[in-house]
Order: C-alpha cells, then sequence, then structure tokens
C-alpha cells in the first residue's frame, strides 16, 4: 500500500512537473515569436496570430517586401516539450502568382531554431534553407539552385555570427537577350564587430568582420573568374566616421570579350575616415542624380579620408604586375602618390590604356612608374612623373 501512495504521488509530482514545464516553455516559444515577428529595414509584419496549446503551440504573419510588390506567409510550430531537439520549425509560404511556376509547391523555405529554455536571450541558433529549384522554360529560360541558406547565432540578444552559402545557382534569362549567370559554392561568415540587433542583420550600415569564398562564377560568358576570397572588415573610428580593410585574392579572371586573362590577382587596401553621413545617405535615398552626387561628394570629403592601397598585382601570361598607392585628403587638399613596377605595358593587357604605356620608364626589361601629386600648397601645385616635376602656378 505505502509503494503504491509513493508510485501515486510521484506520478502526481511527474504530471504537475510536465504542466510547469509546458507552461513555461509556452511563454518561452511566445517571447521568441515576438523576437522574429518584428519589422525590418526590408520588409513589414502584418496579421500576427499566436495560439498557445498543450505540447505545441502555433504562430504565423504576414511578411511584405517594402521594395518590391510580395509578400509572403510564415507559419511556425512551437514545441512546449522541454528537451525538445528543435524548439521552433517555421515554414515560408508563396503568396505571390510570379513564384508559382519556380517551386514545386507553397513552402519556398524553412527555418529551423533552437534556443536555451532557461534563458532566451543567451543564445538562439537559427537555419533559414530555401528549397531547391529546378524550373525551366523553353520560351522564358531556366532557373536552378541548391544547398542555399543563411544561419545565425545569437548571444545575450546580439547577434553573434551570419553564415549564408549557396551550392550551386544559376539563371538562364532569353529574353529580352540571352543573360546566363552561374555562381558554385559560395560562403560568407560575417561576424559583428559591434552590437547588432536581429531586426537589423540586413542593414547595410553594419559594422562587421566578413570572410567571403566563391569557387567559380560566370556572369553571361562575359566575365568568368574562379577561386575567390575576400576579406573585408568595417569598424567605426574615434571620429564615429568607418574604418574599412580590404583583401582579395582570386585565381583567374577571364573577361572574354575583351580576350584578357589574368592570373593570381591579389588586392590589399584601406579606407579610412570615410563619412559615415555621405555612406548612410548613397545607401537610403531614394533618389541619386547629379546634384545629389555632388552633395555627397563634399560630405566625403569633409571627413578627411584616406585611401591606401598596399598592394594591387596579378600575372599575364607569366608576367607580373605590381602596383602601391595612397591618396590623403586633408582640409580641401591632396597628397597622392602612386608606384607601379611592371613586366607587362598597360596596352599590353587592356589596348585602352595605350596612352599610358609612355609615362613608363623602361629598367631592363621592368617598367617602372612613379607618381606623386599635392595641391597643399594652392600657389605651388605639384605634379611628379618618375622624378620629373611639373609646377602648376595658378594666375
Amino acid at each position: 500500500m505505502k509503494k503504491t501512495i509513493i508510485s501515486i504521488a510521484a506520478l502526481v509530482v511527474l504530471f504537475i512537473l510536465f504542466f510547469v514545464s509546458t507552461s513555461y516553455m509556452n511563454s518561452i516559444n511566445e517571447k521568441f515569436f515576438n523576437y522574429v515577428s518584428k519589422n525590418t529595414l526590408y520588409y513589414q509584419v502584418e496579421d500576427v496570430n499566436y495560439t498557445k496549446g498543450l505540447l505545441n503551440s502555433q504562430g504565423n504573419f504576414i511578411i511584405k517586401l517594402n521594395d518590391l510588390p510580395y509578400e509572403f506567409k510564415v507559419n511556425a510550430i512551437f514545441s512546449n516539450v522541454f528537451f525538445a531537439g528543435n524548439n521552433v520549425k517555421i515554414s515560408i509560404i508563396n503568396q505571390n502568382d510570379d513564384f508559382k511556376d519556380i517551386f514545386s509547391n507553397e513552402e519556398i523555405g524553412n527555418i529551423n531554431a533552437k534556443f536555451n529554455p532557461f534563458n532566451i536571450n543567451s543564445n538562439i541558433n537559427l537555419k533559414l534553407k530555401i528549397n531547391n529549384v529546378n524550373y525551366s522554360n523553353e520560351q522564358i529560360g531556366s532557373i536552378k539552385w541548391n544547398d542555399i541558406y543563411i544561419a545565425l547565432n545569437t548571444k545575450e540578444g546580439l547577434v553573434k555570427d551570419i553564415i549564408y552559402n549557396i551550392g550551386d545557382f544559376s539563371v538562364i534569362d532569353v529574353i529580352p537577350n540571352e543573360t546566363k549567370i552561374e555562381i558554385k559554392n559560395a560562403h560568407v561568415v560575417e561576424i559583428p564587430v559591434t552590437a547588432l540587433k536581429f531586426e537589423d542583420i540586413f542593414n547595410p550600415t553594419r559594422n562587421s568582420e566578413q570572410n567571403i569564398s566563391i569557387e567559380y562564377a560566370n556572369f553571361t560568358d562575359e566575365a568568368v573568374f574562379d577561386n575567390l576570397h575576400i576579406y573585408a572588415k568595417t569598424i567605426p573610428n574615434t571620429q564615429n566616421d568607418y574604418n574599412n580593410d580590404l583583401k582579395l585574392t582570386l585565381n583567374k579572371l577571364h573577361l572574354i570579350q575583351e580576350d584578357l586573362l589574368l592570373n593570381n590577382i591579389n588586392l590589399d587596401a584601406n579606407f579610412n575616415n570615410i563619412s559615415k553621413k555621405a555612406y548612410e545617405q548613397l545607401m537610403f535615398s531614394p533618389n541619386i542624380d547629379i546634384f545629389f552626387m555632388m552633395a555627397i561628394a563634399n560630405e566625403f570629403l569633409k571627413a578627411n579620408p584616406q585611401i591606401i592601397l598596399d598592394n594591387l598585382s596579378f600575372e599575364k601570361e607569366g608576367k607580373k604586375f605590381n602596383a602601391n598607392a595612397q591618396a590623403i585628403f586633408t582640409q580641401n587638399n591632396i597628397k597622392s602618390q602612386l608606384h607601379i613596377n611592371t613586366q607587362i605595358l598597360p596596352s599590353q593587357f587592356w589596348p585602352t590604356f595605350e596612352y599610358f604605356d609612355s609615362y613608363f620608364v623602361d629598367e631592363n626589361g621592368t617598367y617602372v612608374l612613379d607618381f606623386i601629386y599635392d595641391d597643399s600648397d594652392k600657389n605651388d601645385i605639384k605634379t611628379i612623373i618618375n622624378g620629373e616635376g611639373i609646377t602648376l602656378n595658378p594666375q
């Protein structure tokens, strides 16, 4: 009898704990739903609904893109079981006639989410996967892609890192002119360097460190490249403007119409004191004309920008090209210099540059160009090419 009472008591306790845990998970899931159903820079959220259940809860809302006439329905199923592997499963449903023939069913993508039930703000892991597409039409063209996803991790309510991936992507458009785009194995890892909220992940002015790799790309059989690697970093400086680092390596670039093939391309550059105000105006302005660009240029120069090219190098048919340069803008003054050391003249890799051949000095088969410009003294503006100066004295 005593054992029976103990067993019943244990069952009652477990039953109570189960309901307490499901109730707790329900409240946590609702917080997460509120977290992901916010407006962002690129879309508005409408018709938000959340329904609580015992083992599962459900939520849905409509996303309307700000700049495109498209909307999508988002359906979410939340597990209220405390030890569930995936807390949330989200489906993105197509609501647009334009995409009905492209996707094989109404669902165009799905999201799996995990988070710590003890602290929703500690760590959240999201993975958005776009469903594979293999669509073709003889009159229109074809669209194919696979293994496209975005993975996002947060910590303490802020984005920790974002991963973008494209396995294979190709678009062939035969109307009005044949257009072809192919991308294979593109991968981006982005790590914010300043606090980044979930709703700001696509904000073009965010500060971050990015590692980008693309195995192969083909643009309309005009530009083809392989093994591209880019490191880019944007951070705020003490003047609350931007400093940017950019490093690029590219195994091969083929410009087919120009019959130009370059190998082992390397770029290492820094862009300092880039006006935050000018950059944000450029990114968010709906109207861009010549007067707007003049105002942007003026704002850009106010920040005293510095452009430093530590290295630009490549090879053509085994012959090497190397250059470094810098341009410093201060108080409406410009100081710049350029040094090129090359085994191939500009016209030999691009005929349009034939005019610049005469500025190079032949040093035993290596061509050298040194250029200096300094207008700090408006009464004595200096231009120096290969040690020979030309002084411009305004009348």
